[in-house]
């Protein structure tokens, strides 16, 4: 899927001191996802997936503080959570599947 399309269903971004939300997700799980989170700087990153839009937000594995390529069930809903972002500090997480 093309990252437009991922950027075209997050409804808003949040940018703030201490928190930045993006949502990553779709409404068509994937059979594959591949998950690549790019932190320059000093950041926390946690990824969050749930079932369904009435559903809450549940954590998916741990925290991320550095860089990493990491593989993950597919799931409905997902988005990336970053805090403790440094000033000059940037976070950037993109999802790819593959049928």
């Amino acid at each position: 899927m093309a990252a437009e399309v991922l950027l075209a269903d997050a409804k808003t971004d949040t940018v703030g001191k201490d928190v930045s939300i993006r949502v990553v997700g779709s409404q068509i799980p994937p059979a594959k996802m591949t998950l690549q989170i790019a932190i320059s700087g000093t950041a926390k990153v946690q990824i969050q997936g749930r079932l369904s839009r009435k559903a809450p937000w549940a954590n998916i594995g741990d925290q991320y503080e550095k860089s990493c390529l990491t593989y993950i069930e597919p799931i409905s809903d997902l988005r990336a959570v970053s805090t403790e972002t440094g000033a000059d500090s940037s976070v950037s997480v993109w999802a790819a599947w593959a049928t």
